[in-house]
């Protein structure tokens, strides 16, 4: 039978995995999707748009496989567990390679609030978008390490501060290193100058990655828009609708703990 290629926009909660990537005997994105798949014939060739790292969430990443005939989401989701579902699925050309043909990646970082200058972030933000060797942000020393940004933002947001990264593609730990520094300047313990200096060539700096758990690929574009299934996203977003009460309870539970200790929130 003639195999089809397809690809789907797919949500996960990083920390139940051990990243995105395949990895023997530990629970993976790549690992809980291919299961699935698989009992519907899916064949060898299984490609993602990037991989994100342990404890790394995802609202859009994309993955490619081929299959004998098109599953719907609401048939993949029936099988897999709840912290990874896919949202939306679409036939596309055998030459489609998920990874080569994005046009944009976007990640967006959430920090706790702990009184940063934005006019200092804003500032560390503008002097990253454009086209630089990130060689003092990132763990991967062998590749060649110019990339393009083609937008970072800053805004606070109630107790967060949400930097936003958009850029063609991105080198291991890069999001998180320059998350560090545009925050380490923020809080004034580095100067704007500095992470300027980290872009130059020759120049060795070594900004150690922010927590992972902050972290997700919020969107990877393309030519073409995925079209989300109404039943699979009702059902994220009750998930989502959930998770938040949760934490708005817990959020309440520790202040007045704190409260009750003598420490003014």
């Amino acid at each position: 039978m003639r195999m089809r290629r397809f690809a789907a926009k797919v949500y996960y909660e990083g920390h139940g995995f051990y990243g995105s990537q395949r990895q023997n005997g530990l629970r993976t994105v790549e690992g809980e999707l291919l299961k699935v798949l698989r009992r519907f014939g899916c064949g060898e060739w299984f490609k993602s748009a990037g991989r994100t790292d342990r404890f790394v969430s995802a609202l859009g990443n994309v993955f490619a496989y081929e299959l004998p005939k098109p599953m719907p989401p609401r048939a993949l989701n029936a099988f897999l567990p709840e912290d990874l579902r896919v949202l939306a699925v679409r036939e596309v050309d055998e030459s489609f390679h998920p990874r080569y043909a994005a046009l944009s990646r976007t990640y967006r970082y959430f920090a706790p609030d702990r009184g940063y200058s934005m006019r200092r972030v804003e500032r560390a933000c503008s002097v990253l978008v454009g086209r630089h060797s990130f060689h003092s942000f990132t763990c991967d020393r062998q590749r060649n390490t110019v990339r393009r940004l083609m937008e970072v933002r800053a805004e606070r947001l109630g107790g967060v501060v949400v930097l936003s990264f958009r850029g063609e593609s991105f080198l291991r730990e890069m999001v998180r290193r320059l998350c560090t520094a545009v925050l380490l300047a923020g809080a004034g313990e580095i100067e704007v100058e500095e992470i300027e200096e980290a872009l130059e060539p020759g120049v060795q700096r070594c900004f150690p990655p922010a927590p992972p758990e902050y972290l997700v690929l919020w969107e990877v574009e393309y030519g073409f828009e995925f079209e989300h299934e109404e039943y699979s996203l009702r059902q994220l977003v009750q998930r989502l609708q959930h998770r938040l009460e949760q934490l708005v309870a817990g959020a309440e539970m520790s202040r007045q703990m704190l409260s009750s200790l003598g420490v003014k929130v």
